[in-house]
């Protein structure tokens, strides 16, 4: 069912997409597409329909390849070459009603191209099966890779090595242990070889990347959970990837050990350096020079999630990264790894200027029927009420408050905090002012409490199409058209979305800067301290406990800021919430309005 499909489905992240010293942007929302060239702050191409994949690559400074999955089933392939017209082949009809879909890879070489994606087992839970599609130059053929069981995500990676060999690995959990199976596309006479079973890992791995670097060594990382429920980071080494026979060379020791959950790891070489992020609860940056791994950066994550796809003359890397912050459409950490970034002026409409470029596909002769009904009762627009009265309660913009406080008087009287440039009484004042807010949409924000309508019920408006009854004298009125109020409605939900992105990321920024701000209250409060502890010494003994008493309400404040910012926090993840289910639910609208117009399409045509 399409319904279980959406409700699974990827969530989108956008790319990074980089050559030599060349880059771009492929930014993805549900809606589509838009592409971003360097200091442009305009898309020089976009799409504007509902995605469920896209993938993108770049071959040189001026041509860009992007592989997109549409909402409809069709996998497309898209060709931008500098400013030429960009063009699109649809290279098959996916079923995405009861499939889903994950992890995409894309290897132009010349005439041949390759494309490798995961599926579901429609029959068996956690069994992916793997497929490569390939442009011979004259066809596209298709490929079955094999099968991974994971429960969650399909544990595969594709590496290109510098002689052009494609070498696919995945990482199957079979009882105990995980079985790494390695394979390898001659890029000479374009045959694979026999999939072949390299190593076995100890446990069940959570997630795993690989690199090819530059001479052709292969390196794989993975994370594991021990039975004591921490989380260890290890890693392989393949000295050369050119010999099918050469061997896998685990690591003795675990690169790092965690005590909470790893989202993702990312693994890059930049001029023979190599960097791992690992994306838990903490951003760790990590580097190997030849010594050992050394831990670069670690502090709380702020960023969004990217996947950052780069090709070099003799080396190829596709992993998960973070977006920087302060740089538009850049690499975090891109200052460490040695890139120079041109700084670019944001857009606040990226799309308001530029036509659309969409490629309208060729029907098939009779499209696809299916006669089962969704249950509809429920209204989608509740809850674009609820979450825009949330995103209205909350402030973007955070003022100090103006009432006196019981406890100001014991502020002021401390001589230390006085002297300082930053005044904790005026935060104290914004963590009340968003306490406060807080309160006021206590009832709206509960996640238990939100009005977000299930993706398994549809309105019922969207319901006008019932199976018909095929008579002996056929009317003209077997399809009855969609109402005018349905794409009201729509385009309501649209703007609503909208609204809640951008409301979403001023939260963010407001968090950020209440963090920032906690962060200089702590360093005045050690500052302070220490301060207090030597004029102690020579203060009499009676004039000790107004030191005491202010910095016995420094600390009642310090805890009351780090208990509104895990407030804060919460809600932000519960408005990221509610915004994928409102996506989800435009998703659903726009895709039960086209199966309607393809159900109207072929009775129409059978019955005149």
């Amino acid at each position: 069912m399409i319904v279980l499909a959406l409700l699974t489905r990827t969530i989108l992240t956008s790319l990074i997409l980089t050559y030599e010293n060349n880059s771009s942007y492929l930014q993805i929302d549900p809606q589509g597409c838009a592409l971003f060239r360097e200091n442009n702050p305009e898309p020089v191409y976009r799409i504007q329909e509902p995605l469920l994949l896209a993938h993108g690559i770049m071959t040189d400074s001026k041509t860009t390849h992007l592989v997109l999955l549409k909402t409809n089933g069709d996998l497309c392939y898209t060709l931008i070459s500098g400013t030429g017209t960009p063009q699109t082949t649809i290279i098959a009809k996916l079923d995405v009603r009861g499939t889903r879909y994950r992890r995409l890879f894309l290897f132009p070489q010349g005439k041949i191209i390759h494309i490798f994606y995961a599926s579901t087992h429609q029959s068996i839970p956690g069994l992916w099966r793997i497929h490569h599609r390939v442009w011979n130059g004259t066809s596209w053929q298709s490929t079955h890779m094999g099968e991974v069981v994971h429960p969650r995500e399909p544990l595969y990676h594709v590496n290109l090595d510098s002689q052009g060999n494609l070498h696919f690995l995945t990482i199957t959990f079979q009882g105990r242990y995980s079985l790494l199976f390695t394979n390898r596309f001659n890029g000479t006479f374009h045959i694979w070889g026999s999939p072949t079973e390299t190593l076995r890992i100890s446990g069940e791995v959570i997630d795993m990347t690989t690199l090819m670097t530059s001479d052709n060594g292969h390196h794989l990382y993975w994370v594991v959970k021990t039975s004591s429920g921490q989380y260890e980071l290890r890693s392989a080494q393949q000295m050369d990837a050119h010999e099918l026979a050469s061997a896998w060379h685990p690591s003795p020791a675990p690169i790092k050990t965690f005590n909470t959950p790893i989202k993702n790891i990312g693994a890059l070489e930049i001029n023979g350096i190599l960097w791992l992020l690992a994306y838990t609860g903490e951003e760790n940056l990590m580097q190997n020079d030849g010594s050992g791994w050394k831990l670069v950066s670690s502090h709380t994550p702020f960023r969004q999630l990217v996947q950052w796809v780069h090709k070099g003359r003799r080396n190829f890397h596709q992993t998960y990264w973070l977006e920087d912050q302060r740089v538009r459409h850049a690499p975090a950490f891109h200052h460490e790894l040695g890139f120079s970034i041109h700084q670019q002026t944001p857009s606040p409409t990226p799309y308001k200027t530029v036509p659309a470029q969409t490629f309208q596909p060729v029907p098939p002769p009779v499209p696809a029927f299916y006669p089962e009904q969704l249950p509809s009762h429920c209204d989608p627009l509740s809850a674009a009420s609820v979450m825009e009265n949330i995103c209205k309660a909350i402030p973007s913009k955070i003022t100090p408050l103006e009432s006196n406080t019981p406890n100001l008087d014991v502020v002021t009287k401390n001589p230390v905090a006085d002297s300082e440039d930053i005044s904790v009484t005026s935060t104290t004042f914004e963590v009340l002012e968003l306490i406060q807010a807080s309160e006021t949409t206590e009832g709206l924000e509960a996640p238990e409490a939100l009005e977000v309508p299930d993706p398994l019920i549809v309105p019922e408006s969207l319901v006008v199409l019932e199976t018909p009854q095929v008579s002996e004298k056929p009317t003209e009125k077997v399809l009855q058209p969609l109402p005018v109020k349905e794409n009201e409605e729509l385009q309501s939900l649209i703007k609503t979305v909208a609204h809640l992105e951008q409301e979403n990321s001023l939260l963010s920024l407001a968090v950020q800067d209440m963090l920032s701000k906690f962060d200089q209250i702590i360093g005045v409060i050690s500052e302070n301290a220490l301060q207090v502890r030597q004029e102690a010494d020579l203060l009499p003994f009676d004039e000790l406990e107004p030191v005491k008493e202010a910095m016995s309400h420094l600390e009642k404040e310090t805890q009351s800021l780090s208990q509104v910012l895990q407030v804060m926090l919460v809600k932000q993840e519960e408005r990221d919430t509610s915004l994928e289910k409102l996506e989800t639910q435009i998703c659903q609208l726009q895709s039960e309005k086209d199966d309607v117009k393809n159900k109207g399409g072929f009775w129409n045509k059978w019955l005149t």
